[in-house]
């Protein structure tokens, strides 16, 4: 492929995305959702693979596609390429915190994309992040590459944020075309792609991660889920052992496996990790709405 190939990929994947709301709404009963994959196309290729086995209708990603991994370009443009194809599954796209210019620069992509396909390429980066959906939701499951946003922020009750307050602002940093959210121009965008969920506590402590980022607790995401009739919320952007669960009590089971039922998992956070970056397993979780339940698949395991 030319340049000006890889520039009208960008192009038309922006068009697609722009007639797409900032919250999905899924009809798809059998999905398979994909948590980081920073780089890795052979953990896409595999997912892909793996969907049409398992007779997925779509194939949701979590975001971070690029950063940290050898092939940011080439996983990127794998995903768009599916996006653009009228195929069974459907493909979806959620932006991840790692969707943003100034984590590229820092963490390998800026360079790596400037070298591989120039500064036009880069541009048009800039205009794909900003149109990528925030989060989606199925039925009573919402799916966010991190969680919970806050207002106060404190170790204390407050009104939960609702999923239309997110969406609102997505839709001005569309209109804004901002391609970064580490300015601050968007708290609750930010948070949602940002914020990891910690049992230990009871609502919002500051995140290591850094300012203006928040560990939420286990009344916040039950506050959370309550307020936007929602019993469960699937994420990635933590490196777990390819699949944890943060029950609503505070406990959390790493590395699970076998089928999960929606009843058991009421008021939780699953997270899910499919990067091969981190030395740690990589997985995918197939989620049945119709039927309620989740069942990880795990890569390479013999």
């Amino acid at each position: 492929m030319s340049s000006s190939d890889y520039l009208a990929l960008l192009s038309k994947a922006i068009e697609k995305l722009k007639a797409q709301e900032p919250i999905l709404s899924l009809n798809e009963a059998r999905i398979l959702v994909v948590g980081d994959t920073h780089g890795y196309p052979e953990v896409t290729e595999w997912a892909l693979e793996l969907a049409e086995q398992l007779g997925a209708e779509a194939v949701l990603f979590l975001g971070d596609y690029v950063d940290r991994g050898p092939k940011g370009v080439e996983n990127l443009e794998l995903v768009l390429s599916r996006l653009l194809e009228d195929s069974s599954p459907a493909i979806y796209m959620l932006r991840g915190n790692h969707e943003d210019l100034e984590m590229n620069y820092y963490y390998g992509f800026y360079s790596e994309a400037l070298n591989k396909r120039g500064p036009d390429y880069l541009n048009s980066i800039a205009e794909l992040y900003s149109v990528l959906p925030i989060a989606a939701r199925a039925d009573k499951v919402l799916f966010v590459h991190g969680g919970v946003p806050c207002r106060l922020c404190t170790n204390s009750e407050e009104d939960p944020v609702r999923v239309e307050e997110i969406a609102q602002e997505a839709h001005v940093l569309r209109e804004e075309g901002s391609p970064s959210l580490v300015e601050g121009k968007s708290s609750l965008v930010m948070q949602a792609l940002w914020n990891d969920p910690r049992g230990s506590i009871e609502w919002f402590i500051p995140s290591p991660r850094g300012p203006g980022i928040y560990l939420y607790g286990r009344s916040a995401w039950r506050k959370f889920l309550e307020e936007n009739k929602l019993e469960l919320i699937i994420r990635a952007h933590e490196t777990v052992d390819g699949v944890l669960v943060w029950h609503s009590n505070g406990d959390h089971r790493e590395g699970v496996s076998g089928v999960l039922e929606f009843d058991e998992l009421e008021y939780c956070v699953v997270s899910v990790f499919s990067s091969l970056y981190h030395g740690r397993r990589a997985a995918v979780l197939l989620v049945d709405v119709e039927e309620g339940v989740i069942e990880p698949v795990y890569y390479n395991i013999e």
